[in-house]
């Protein structure tokens, strides 16, 4: 139910704790708010719950504005010296070569979030808007989410199609799971719900540029030329849900007056399993190559393209697994545990301390203190591995209070 009273000009809506996640909320019954299942909303673990919010409605019913968001407290400790507190990054983990373990704590308040959504109701069909934000980007402030929607159509920034957030397990740490695929892309997207039986597929064009770390010696000007094409199909079925993307990067360059065009390929596979009432198993599986930038361990480092000093190009294989099982011990009391990889293959030109392989284990735990107020706890046990086998340990543990409004 909504509790709906009139001020100047506007009605206003608070959402209780019912379960409407991907319902759109239509205007053009009386004064009752109805639900519709064609906007795009994929919640991720963690994510602002769709029953919570402000909204405000006009006198005509017509258009409806929700205000949400989430003020949330962070607290670290690491074992070693991670520039990045938000997300635990295998790539950074010191080795013997790297020496770098000064224990240290950090508290913080970037995770924090706000949002607007806009549903319009027009003869066309609703029109939806969202854009949500936080502050943990480069400078502070991020863009989440920005992008409209009319009927199957999307246009703007949300989720890539490579990334599958619905099989993802809740971790205090931003990034997810170490060899998951998380991102965010602008994007131009089609949708077709139940295109095929009771399967849904959608289709993107995404923008997504090269990540290149290029020689000096080289004098190279990369840049995306052609959208990378992604395409997804999910299901439902009784014991829980599936779903397999896939996508086409070409990576582009002038190199020596010439244009120069390199395709990649990626598949993504994920389900999750109801064993039983109190238990669950989220299992994801990644492999490509150019692709690199799309895993949190690996974006901004230039393993998009390598280039061996004879000349010439390569694009590593890259992979990532994770598998999570789930259990709620108790209503408002659940746990988590988590294995995952990531590897990047190495090839006789490269580095002895290069990347070769990073891997997690974590554990999370989640207590619903009161509606809307949470806290969630995590150990994280990761090490990298170097081509030469040297292999460096890290440890870190999160605490999290958030409340969402």
């Amino acid at each position: 139910m909504f509790f709906l009273w009139a001020i100047p000009g506007i009605s206003i809506a608070q959402g209780n704790n019912s379960n409407q996640a991907n319902a759109i909320l239509s205007l053009s019954v009386g004064d009752t708010i109805q639900s519709d299942t064609t906007k795009i909303i994929e919640d991720a673990p963690l994510d602002i719950g769709q029953d919570r919010g402000l909204f405000i409605v006009t006198p005509d019913q017509k258009m409806q504005l929700r205000i949400l968001g989430s003020v949330r407290y962070l607290a670290v400790y690491d074992n070693v010296n991670f520039s990045n507190k938000n997300s635990f990054n295998t790539f950074f983990i010191p080795t013997p070569a790297t020496e770098d373990k000064i224990p240290n704590y950090y508290n913080g308040l970037s995770q924090t979030r706000l949002g607007f959504e806009i549903t319009r109701s027009t003869e066309k069909g609703n029109v939806f808007i969202r854009l949500e934000t936080d502050f943990a980007g480069a400078n502070g402030f991020r863009i989440r989410h920005a992008y409209g929607q009319i009927n199957r159509v999307l246009l703007g920034q949300t989720w890539s199609l490579f990334s599958h957030v619905s099989a993802l397990p809740s971790t205090v740490d931003f990034a997810g799971p170490t060899g998951s695929i998380v991102t965010k892309t602008p994007q131009i997207r089609y949708s077709a719900p139940k295109f095929i039986g009771e399967t849904n597929f959608a289709f993107a064009l995404e923008y997504l540029p090269p990540d290149l770390n290029i020689p000096d010696s080289l004098h190279i000007e990369a840049f995306q030329l052609i959208p990378n094409i992604t395409v997804r199909a999910d299901r439902s079925f009784s014991w829980g849900s599936a779903q397999v993307s896939g996508i086409l990067p070409v990576l582009s360059g002038i190199y020596k007056d010439q244009l120069e065009l390199i395709p990649g390929w990626g598949i993504s596979a994920s389900c999750v399993v109801n064993v039983w009432a109190k238990g669950k198993w989220y299992i994801q599986g990644v492999g490509g190559k150019a692709i690199s930038k799309y895993f949190t361990d690996l974006a901004g480092n230039g393993f998009d393209i390598q280039f061996p000093p004879d000349g010439g190009n390569t694009s590593p294989f890259t992979y990532g697994f994770y598998a999570t099982y789930e259990h709620r011990w108790l209503p408002m009391l659940y746990s988590n545990f988590t294995y995952g990889l990531c590897s990047l293959k190495q090839e006789s030109y490269t580095p002895d301390i290069g990347y070769y392989k990073g891997q997690a284990f974590r554990v999370n735990t989640f207590w619903d203190i009161t509606d809307g107020a949470k806290a969630g706890g995590e150990l994280i046990w990761g090490n990298r591995e170097n081509k030469n086998g040297e292999i460096g340990n890290a440890i870190r543990f999160n605490l999290l209070f958030y409340y969402d409004f």
